[in-house]
């Protein structure tokens, strides 16, 4: 059986497409994907160990976790300030998550603290000092044998054509996006008014220790751009990722018990 590495998120736009191949290009990863795929299309040969990454698998996790003892998650969490302001290289003229999205994906997260497979790190800490960032990983899991530092991933990193779209350009990991939030604060407002304070959530999160950030916000003019993800999922859009989710879940099982 092969060990099956899989990268969640808090939200697309999160930073998993820059771990992702930080870690291609650092450890010795035997079979990895161009860029991003959902968890249950993928196979590896029997001793190999896989890497893959899809934001939003975040909330099959807990299912997989439980049914595959060679299936293991690194969750990356970030501010969501910065995430909801963030574009994608593919659609610059709109912002791609809001606060219901990250809030969601964020909640089955909750669920798998503690897990001995489960690992989060936070994006903010990544981009700051990649290297510590990669000791953490590799002493959770020590079958993974680092080859290069991440400080350096940008000198070997062979990144597809989807993965530099995503990332706009491939470069030495830095803090440059951590709090761009503050350019955006139109943003920020319009989508507490949608979905309410974001204030618990930072605070639980260690972004802030009070709602005192909010004071930025007082003079704004909200911003109501529609997002890439719906504002609101109404039942039978819940129902229908419910069955999918089942679904998934079963095909996965199955692949395992066949390899």
């Amino acid at each position: 059986m092969f060990k099956h590495l899989h990268i969640v998120a808090c939200s697309p736009r999160s930073g998993t497409t820059l771990l992702h191949e930080a870690m291609v290009a650092c450890f010795n990863i035997d079979k990895h994907y161009d860029h991003e795929i959902r968890f249950h299309l993928v196979s590896a040969d029997d001793g190999q160990i896989l890497l893959t990454k899809r934001p939003k698998d975040t909330m099959y996790a807990e299912a997989v976790l439980r049914s595959d003892p060679e299936f293991y998650v690194i969750y990356v969490v970030r501010d969501p300030r910065d995430v909801i302001v963030s574009r994608h290289g593919k659609n610059k003229d709109r912002y791609y998550s809001n606060i219901r999205l990250w809030r969601q994906m964020h909640g089955y997260a909750r669920s798998l603290y503690g897990h001995e497979r489960f690992l989060e790190i936070r994006y903010e800490d990544f981009v700051t000092d990649p290297d510590a960032t990669q000791k953490v990983i590799a002493a959770k899991f020590p079958w993974l044998e680092q080859v290069h530092r991440f400080s350096e991933y940008h000198e070997y990193a062979q990144v597809s054509e989807k993965s530099v779209t995503a990332m706009h350009s491939v470069r030495p990991i830095a803090p440059t996006s951590v709090g761009g939030w503050k350019k955006h604060l139109g943003r920020i407002k319009g989508q507490q008014q949608i979905h309410g304070s974001l204030t618990p959530e930072l605070i639980e999160c260690g972004y802030e220790t009070s709602a005192d950030w909010e004071q930025v916000l007082e003079s704004v003019e909200p911003d109501f751009s529609r997002s890439r993800y719906p504002e609101k999922v109404y039942f039978w859009a819940r129902f229908s990722q419910y069955i999918n989710a089942l679904r998934k879940v079963a095909t996965y099982r199955r692949k395992r018990r066949s390899a």
